[in-house]
């Protein structure tokens, strides 16, 4: 894991045993502080770090330290695959970052609407796309 100081150099990070030794709540309060972009190297550091991110009570403290009025508003009215805090974080954070605003029911859509173009064998016209549907001629 590496770090840039002020310079913009390297620096090499080292993981000490004592971190590893730490329990999981308290790594969870750690690891919600450090950015989300950096959370898929973390899970690779250590069977322990992978096993928490794979787990609930991380994607939970997660959602309530950055969407803290999540609970407030209109939540997903349908089913949502395992991984329920984890799937209610991804959509929070593509609703604030792709639509600009806090909208679970949105960045659910977005994602099942993303999901089902990834798994169609056979490329969407091109106005769905686009945001529109368009007619095709026969």
């Amino acid at each position: 894991m590496g770090m840039a100081d002020n310079t913009g150099n390297d620096i090499v990070v080292y993981v000490s045993n004592t971190l590893g030794e730490l329990p999981d709540h308290l790594l969870i309060e750690i690891f919600i502080r450090i950015p989300f972009v950096e959370w898929v190297q973390l899970a690779c550091v250590r069977k322990q770090w992978a096993d928490i991110f794979r787990g609930e009570c991380l994607w939970q403290a997660a959602i309530i330290r950055t969407f803290p009025f999540a609970a407030l508003t209109k939540r997903w009215p349908g089913p949502i695959p395992q991984g329920l805090s984890k799937r209610r974080y991804a959509a929070l954070h593509v609703s604030k970052h792709i639509f600009g605003k806090i909208d679970e029911i949105v960045g659910h859509t977005y994602l099942f609407l993303r999901e089902q173009l990834e798994r169609s064998p056979v490329p969407p016209p091109s106005g769905i796309l686009h945001g529109t549907i368009i007619g095709l001629q026969s």
